[in-house]
Order: C-alpha cells, then structure tokens, then sequence
C-alpha cells in the first residue's frame, strides 16, 4: 500500500473515545459571544478570549475552565443553546477521529429543569449518530463546590427521570476544600440505583488519600486525573494490579504551569510514570476548547510529550474502549474494526516517530 499519511493526519483519522470531557469546555468562543449578545450579557471579544487558551497571552490572565464553566452555565437559558453546543462540539469530535465521548455535565448549575436539558442534548445525540457515526452520552457530574444535599439531589432527578443516554455519575470542580467522601450518600443513592461511578481524585497536585479514598470508601470504577497515585508506590500497584482505568489529560493546567518546559515533562510528569507503571491510562482532552487541545492534539502530546510511540498509542485506544461504559458485546465489535483501521491508517504513515534520545525510549504498556 502507497504510504501517504503525515503523522498529523494519522492521529486525526485514527479512531478513538473521549472518557473525559466536560460540555461547556467544548462551547467555541464564537458561540459564547453570540449567546451573550442573544441574553444582553456584557462580553467583550477580548474578555471572552481570556478563557480560552488559544488566545492566552504572557502579559494578561487566562481565566480558565472553571471561570468559563461559572459564566457559561448561567448563560444557557434554554434548551435550544444546550442544543447548539452539543452539536457543535459533536462536529468537532467527529472531525478529529473522536467515535465514543462521554459528556461531563452540571445539572446543579442551570436553571433548566434537568429532564429538559437530558432531552435536548438526547436529541442531539441520536441525529449525530445517524449522521456522523459518533456516539455520545451523559454523566451527570457533582459540582463539589455546592452542598452534599445538592448532591443528592442530583442524584434523585437522574433516579426520577432514568434515560438511556445517562450512564452514571462524576464529580468535579475544585477539590480543595472538597474531598470526595464528603458527597459519599450521592455516590451511595446512585449506586443502589445501578448508576455507574467515576470521580475527580488528586487533581492539582492534592494528596494521593483522595484515589484510595474514592476506590475503597465510594465504589468508584474510574478515576479521572488522579495523578499524585504516583507519590504512593503501593497505591500504584495496586491500581496497576486491578486494571483501576484512569482519564488523564495532557494538556492539564497544573502541570503547565509547574513544568512550562515540556523536556522536563519527559522525567517527571504522573503520566508518565503512570504508565511505565504499568497502569491503564485514557488519553483525554478534559475541555476542548479552554485547553486549546482536540483529539489528534492530545495524542500528539502523547508522543512528543511523554513519549509514547504507536504501539503505545494503540494500547490507549484499547484502553479506553475497554473502559467505556457500554455492553461487553458493543466493545468486542469496536476492538475488532477500530484497531483493525488502526492498523491499515498506520500502514499508510509516511514515516513513524522516531526517539532520539533517552527521553523517548519506547516503553511496552501492559496489556490487561
């Protein structure tokens, strides 16, 4: 077979799932200008682009995702504006190779009733599945920064109101003053409810108790971030031992900041670590647009990052189809055709990454 794929473009092709993807992170700032032209809400251009990483400067604030999320929940007015940016953000998807993305959401934080937003962007879902062959569901997610009642409350409209698009529960937010046991009666609520769990554990920097916490007090299935696991050996293993699936996310703020010099991400990043460790890691873009990132970005920063090469690239894909919360049989029918395209788009790369240096030496993932 002729090879003519660039690198770029294989990654942009190759099929993959989103795991960890907040909804408003997704909203274009083009869309946000015209929703808050549409509610008469003072925006500038330049105000609007400080929450989006692509226009950040060194010399002005970038306000980030969960000042965005604050402005744009009380945005959305109606179900239509739900509507718009569930299926701009399911083109955008679709455009980069994306075929499975389950939606982060916050039904504390609109003053739509949650059944009516559940509608909407299941509307949505289905026309996108017909037209795009992309499949979309939700996790209604706790806003740790509201109350564990509101938690609960939460949880009794997803229980009230039970859809197929809806598959379980997150948290996320600011984790600081909120640890997940503090909102253990929602998680409970939703697990006698057969609702499934992920969470929000020992994100920015904040202590490793709070994975342990999340795995063996809440019931937790996934864990989203949990980066500092890798400052407890035995924590590690034992998530490695367990096939514990993690969302984690390249283009994370917090190690940006801490390490704006990618080199040094090769020696010291959780990420890395996490998977010479051997634990299942699934590459996420967490807010597509706030973090200037999309799906062939983010595994781009898999290899130039942290070094993987495609071989580990493909063990991702796997992961993150093992871990989708979906029948056991849709899975099996994803492994055999989406790696099966994997591996003839690989065929057609012009060239593969190549490592030169330590940095770089491929690792093999194991293979759970």
């Amino acid at each position: 077979m002729t090879r003519q794929l660039t690198l770029p473009e294989f990654l942009r092709k190759m099929p993959k799932v989103e795991l960890h993807y907040h909804l408003l992170g997704g909203v274009r700032m083009n869309t946000m200008l015209d929703l808050a032209k549409k509610y008469n809400e003072p925006l500038t251009e330049k105000d609007a682009k400080s929450y989006y990483r692509a226009f950040a400067h060194e010399n002005e604030v970038m306000k980030g995702g969960i000042a965005a999320l604050n402005f744009l929940y009380p945005l959305l007015r109606a179900t239509e504006d739900y509507e718009r940016v569930a299926y701009e953000i399911l083109e955008d998807a679709k455009n980069t190779g994306v075929r499975y993305v389950e939606f982060f959401w916050n039904p504390n934080d609109t003053e739509i009733p949650y059944q009516e937003v559940t509608l909407a962007l299941a509307k949505v879902f289905e026309q996108a599945e017909i037209d795009w062959n992309i499949s979309a569901y939700l996790i209604p997610s706790i806003n740790r920064e509201k109350t564990p009642e509101e938690a609960v409350e939460m949880v009794t409209w997803m229980i009230n109101f039970p859809h197929p698009r809806v598959l379980g529960i997150g948290i996320d937010y600011r984790e600081d003053n909120a640890a997940i046991e503090k909102f253990w009666k929602a998680y409970r609520l939703a697990a006698q409810n057969n609702l499934r769990l992920t969470g929000h554990c020992s994100e920015f920097g904040l202590h490793w108790r709070n994975v342990e916490t999340g795995l063996d007090l809440i019931g937790l299935e996934r864990i989203d971030h949990g980066y500092t696991v890798v400052e407890n050996a035995e924590l590690m293993a034992r998530c490695a031992k367990e096939a514990i699936p993690f969302t984690v996310v390249p283009s994370n703020t917090f190690f940006m900041k801490k390490w704006p010099n990618h080199s040094e991400w090769q020696i010291n990043h959780p990420i890395r670590q996490m998977a010479k460790a051997g634990m299942i890691i699934i590459p996420a873009t967490d807010d597509w647009h706030m973090h200037d990132t999309n799906g062939q970005k983010c595994y781009q920063s898999m290899i130039k990052d942290f070094g993987f090469d495609l071989d580990g690239v493909r063990q991702c894909i796997l992961n993150g189809i093992n871990a989708a919360w979906q029948p056991e049989t849709t899975k099996a029918k994803w492994r055999q055709e989406w790696l099966t395209e994997f591996d003839t788009l690989r065929a057609q790369l012009i060239e593969e990454p190549q490592f030169d240096n330590a940095f770089h030496t491929p690792y093999q993932l194991n293979n759970h």
